[in-house]
């Protein structure tokens, strides 16, 4: 007789009553998770190209924006030194996605449009007719947004930001 902890010779414990899936049926599972997984962090990222290619292709107009922008931005400068604000710099384009999403979304909202009259001296940049303020600030990418002090000191800097990533931003969080 044997004692119930030893083996009996030739018998099978219970790992082998278990099958092992295979590798392909796995796959065949999970695969399709994975790249609906892939999408979504995409689209996420992808996001406010998407939205300024579907508001340029559907020629949706841009509504009036909410922020009295300046073009010159020396004159900012010394508008910010005069008042004692800082300076809101937009740098973009006409073609970029991006920056189309934020005219759309950002600028012409009403609550952004208030909080930039109140402490900001606002410049709008135009990066293609530009080459002094971009060189200046590393600019490598639009949109690119800056917040200055008086004397042209960077403060904050972000790239594209949605209306509530803009409201952040004004109230001194960096992104």
């Amino acid at each position: 007789m044997t004692r119930p902890s030893e083996p009996v010779a030739g018998a099978r414990g219970p790992e082998h009553l278990v099958v092992p899936p295979r590798p392909a049926s796995v796959r065949r599972r999970v695969e399709p998770l994975l790249w609906l997984a892939l999408l979504a962090i995409v689209l996420v990222v992808q996001w406010p190209m998407l939205k300024g290619w579907y508001y340029r292709t559907t020629d949706r107009p841009i509504p009036p924006s909410a922020v009295a922008w300046r073009t010159d931005f020396d004159a900012a400068l010394a508008e910010a030194e005069r008042e004692g604000r800082q300076v809101l710099v937009d740098i973009g384009a006409d073609w970029c996605p991006p920056c189309i999403a934020m005219k759309h979304d950002v600028w012409a909202d009403a609550e952004v449009g208030r909080r930039v009259a109140r402490a900001y001296v606002p410049v709008m940049i135009d990066a293609d007719r530009d080459d002094v303020v971009s060189p200046r600030y590393g600019v490598s990418g639009i949109p690119t947004v800056l917040v200055l002090d008086a004397d042209g000191r960077v403060l904050r800097r972000a790239n594209y930001l949605s209306r509530s990533g803009m409201l952040r931003f004004l109230d001194g969080e960096r992104p």
